[in-house]
């Protein structure tokens, strides 16, 4: 097997919708799902060009298009466990700073019992990506208002506004492309490398990215290669790198995890231990211009703790999902990680670095550009355009006799052009 890594960055704002509502506020994904880049290999005669060998490449599982996760200070993202709390208050990456980020499954009792004592309440970390550093990214999306235009009276259209929820471009993803067999590499760096457009709206603004190659090597997070002992107990702690997409014991799409569905052959799941979040959603298909039966799906970042034998080989089942685990794996669905080393310590630990800096949350620094710092600029560019039109006003109203609505247009045409 060998894995493809590749860098997709946002040349424009990126419009994707985590489902197919069409009113009210539509959220979006704060990752890229993997369908996104094998519908670009797919599209513009892409499926076609395989001919015999399409079902493999893009249905089979040989060929696994991975998530694309948010790149923060040229380290690729992974999203934070569901296993992680930290008092109340806290967000992740001060819970990180102040040493108050704790692995639930390692709390006992007695412990929350003293937090309530305390005057503390632990609440759980959702939405965030984090680096193997440890620096947190907490991605944003922008809104923009948009209303549609008649001809006929050369205005706004009466009832017709409605607004995009996006990605803000400039920001860079990674995603790496899994292949069983080589013989498709050349083709699949060619055709994603080609692509231009992801995502919806394209007409409007949105969708433009460059993908570019980048090397085989592979990147993995540290893992733990033996049980760890939790209460007199063994466990193994199996983390959603990506959405999985399990069966029961009759093949059927399901929400409820089991022994065999993970490629176990023993133990037990312990509920109590587990974090495990879920949502479904159903697939438009642009070619059958249909939908796919609705999918149920245990998030991304859940975790599933199972008691095991001492001696169990983590080793040897790390290999054997290595793969995947259920359905959709073509899409990026499946990716478990076995006891990465941030679940096996009842407070997470991270990799060092070279660099100095402290570890503080940051929202998308780096490659990835500030969405605060990119508000503050366009607010310091609006006050500076309001300051020069009052100022040119004060200096030669008494010589022009244009009122003050026209200020008001000059004022609008000046923030246009600087924006």
């Amino acid at each position: 097997m060998i894995r493809l890594k590749f860098i997709c960055e946002f040349k424009s704002d990126i419009v994707l919708h985590s489902s197919s509502n069409t009113e009210g506020k539509v959220d979006i994904f704060n990752y890229i799902a993997g369908s996104n880049f094998l519908g670009m290999v797919a599209s513009n005669g892409g499926y076609k060009s395989f001919e015999e060998d399409a079902f493999e490449v893009f249905h089979s599982g040989a060929v696994r298009f991975g998530d694309g996760h948010i790149v923060l200070n040229e380290q690729k993202t992974f999203h934070a466990p569901f296993s992680w709390f930290a008092p109340k208050g806290y967000s992740l990456g001060n819970a990180i700073e102040k040493d108050r980020l704790y692995n639930n499954h390692f709390l006992t009792p007695t412990e929350y019992e003293k937090f309530i004592s305390d005057g503390e309440q632990l609440k759980q970390q959702r939405g965030s990506f984090i680096t193997k550093s440890g620096e947190v990214a907490k991605i944003e999306s922008i809104y923009r208002q948009k209303s549609a235009y008649d001809k006929k009276s050369r205005r706004s259209k009466e009832s017709a506004m409605f607004g995009y929820y996006a990605l803000e471009k400039g920001t860079k993803w990674a995603f790496e492309v899994e292949l069983d067999n080589p013989k498709y590499k050349d083709r699949v760096i060619e055709l994603l490398t080609s692509s231009n457009c992801l995502g919806k709206s394209r007409s409007a603004e949105y969708g433009r990215v460059e993908i570019i190659y980048i090397d085989e090597k592979e990147e993995k997070l540290s893992q733990t290669l033996s049980p760890i002992e939790i209460e007199g107990k063994e466990y193994i702690f199996i983390y959603a790198y990506s959405r999985l997409a399990l069966t029961d014991s009759y093949g059927v799409n399901s929400y409820q995890p089991t022994l065999d569905s993970l490629g176990l052959n023993s133990g037990k799941i312990d509920w109590s231990k587990s974090q495990v979040r879920t949502s479904r959603y159903t697939p438009f298909v642009s070619v059958r211009h249909n939908r796919d039966p609705e999918r149920l799906i245990i998030d991304k970042g859940s975790v599933i703790a199972v008691e095991v034998e001492k001696d169990f080989d983590v080793a040897n089942y790390s290999q054997k999902v290595e793969k995947g685990l259920g359905l959709y794996l073509s899409e990026g669905h499946g990716k478990v990680i076995v006891n990465p080393t941030f679940l096996t310590q009842k407070k997470p630990e991270f990799e060092e670095t070279n660099s100095s800096e402290t570890k503080k949350e940051s929202k998308n620094s780096g490659v990835v550009n500030s969405w605060l710092k990119t508000q503050q600029d366009k607010e310091k560019k609006a006050y500076e355009v309001l300051k020069t039109v009052k100022d040119f006003i004060k200096n030669n109203a008494k010589d022009i006799k244009n009122k003050k609505s026209q200020w008001g247009q000059i004022r609008s045409m000046c923030s246009a052009f600087i924006e």
